[in-house]
């Protein structure tokens, strides 16, 4: 069984992926199966993290988006989901069903999703914990995250990224790639 799940804002497919209100998930006849609330919309780095796991969790084979960023568009791939960008957002979610989408392209690579300016710009300071890594520089807290920086410090440093070009970073002296591979 073919299970679809779709982004969705005042019912239509929200515009983009991690900022619908809810997603929603259908079979191959069109009958909903679930309908959640979106968790990248309060939770961060995190949040998007637990939207894929709970598009996995609800047995998803594909995702249907208007946008969507190349980071998590990379997750989705990297997991074995089929994701479509829908060309028009008032396409009834019956039209979704069906295994032919006309009016939809297949992404097959990170690269077709949007690049994100603000991921651009945690990695230019060492990724979500929002201090600087560069050069080793531990800046105020000696090598260290502290605080509030600990609290991030699993979502900075916890996920598994590609090892194509990787930087040691001191708040957990782990290799980071700033480069995702499939």
């Amino acid at each position: 069984m073919m299970i679809t799940a779709i982004p969705m804002k005042d019912e239509h497919i929200s515009s983009h992926f991690s900022k619908a209100d809810e997603v929603l998930f259908i079979d191959d006849q069109g009958q909903v199966k679930g309908r959640f609330a979106n968790p990248a919309l309060t939770d961060g780095c995190e949040g998007k993290q637990q939207l894929v796991s709970l598009i996995l969790a609800h047995g998803a084979n594909r995702v249907i988006v208007r946008n969507i960023g190349q980071q998590l568009l990379a997750k989705l791939l990297s997991r074995q989901l089929s994701v479509f960008h829908a060309k028009n957002g008032r396409t009834a979610i019956d039209d979704l069903a069906g295994a032919n989408l006309a009016d939809c392209e297949e992404y097959t690579e990170a690269s077709q999703g949007r690049p994100s300016s603000k991921h651009i710009a945690k990695q230019a300071n060492g990724g979500c914990c929002d201090h600087n890594h560069a050069d080793g520089e531990a800046g105020s807290h000696d090598g260290h995250c502290s605080g509030s920086e600990m609290a991030t410090k699993k979502r900075c440093c916890g996920s598994e990224m590609g090892t194509a070009t990787a930087t040691m970073k001191t708040c957990c002296n782990k290799k980071h790639s700033l480069i995702h591979q499939h």
